[in-house]
């Protein structure tokens, strides 16, 4: 169980920095976190313990001994990447910001994947709002990647050196294989997620795509190409793409597409793996803290 130290400055309600305490302190232990307050039982406020009390809060005052790791949400400099510190006049200026900011930083992974054919940097964040910074040195490529951060709502970073002068192969799979372990990564035990995943229409499109985030590597795709190419990225490799991802992934991936237009067709395909994966990994409200699997593991 991770562990959080909390400054006990933010009990004093009169305080900016408090704001939205008892929302943050909620949402800590809907996550599963014990809550530690320095001297808390010898706080003189009979109010705020009945209120605490009366809203399942629930502080201790141990040495937060075995503990997988210990977080804090103080006002002082604290330098660690476990510190979230409030300061006022910034983004994090009270309790309520600075939680939301710890639990977004828990469901984010990166990796640096190096074979001999390619140098693969990814870095993700499932809590995101869309960004994307790519360079795979394939164009229509990034354009699809970029579609993919901005549709499933991730922040995205992929930095790739590859073997372009010999082909695309290697580059697609290797971004692929590596996207999809970096997502799995985040995810980290999948407690309360949704797990499964969409039609999406594009023009003269439609793709269907499906996906579970059950722990079993699997990909149905039927899916028809008409050219060779989509501007430099050869049409074949879009199935080699979700191979790989599935692979990274641990996932089972179902997609199905039609089109007149594969440049629409493949960004069809994109889009609603993209909307699949959004839902997936969107934590379930009412299914809080619960692993959705009656097997006790994904």
């Amino acid at each position: 169980m991770n562990k959080i130290i909390i400054d006990k400055k933010f009990l004093d309600l009169s305080l900016p920095i408090s704001g939205g305490l008892i929302t943050g302190l909620k949402n800590l232990s809907k996550k599963g976190f014990e809550l530690s307050i320095e001297n808390f039982g010898s706080l003189n406020n009979d109010t705020l313990k009945k209120l605490f009390e009366l809203e399942g809060i629930n502080i201790i005052e141990d040495s937060l001994k075995n503990s997988n790791k210990t977080y804090f949400i103080t006002t002082q400099n604290i330098e660690s990447e476990l510190a979230f510190i409030v300061k006022e006049n910034t983004k994090v200026d009270n309790f309520e910001k600075a939680v939301s900011q710890l639990l977004t930083s828990l469901r984010t992974a990166s990796e640096n994947r190096k074979t001999k054919e390619t140098d693969v940097k990814v870095e993700v964040s499932l809590d995101g709002s869309g960004e994307a910074n790519i360079n795979t040195g394939i164009g229509f490529f990034d354009h699809m990647l970029e579609q993919l951060a901005k549709h499933a709502n991730i922040n995205l970073v992929v930095n790739v050196k590859g073997d372009l002068i010999v082909d695309e192969h290697h580059t697609v799979e290797d971004v692929a294989i590596t996207l999809g372990s970096v997502i799995n990564n985040a995810l980290g035990n999948k407690t309360g997620i949704k797990r499964y995943g969409y039609f999406l229409p594009m023009d003269d499109a439609i793709a269907r795509c499906s996906i579970d985030l059950g722990g079993r590597i699997y990909l149905n795709f039927k899916v028809k190409f008409k050219r060779e190419k989509v501007g430099d990225f050869p049409t074949e490799l879009t199935e080699e793409f979700f191979k790989g991802l599935a692979s990274g992934l641990k996932a089972n991936i179902f997609i199905r597409a039609k089109a007149k237009n594969d440049h629409h067709k493949i960004e069809a395909i994109f889009k609603a793996f993209a909307k699949s994966l959004n839902e997936a990994c969107r934590l379930d409200e009412r299914n809080q803290g619960v692993l959705p699997s009656t097997k006790g593991v994904l």
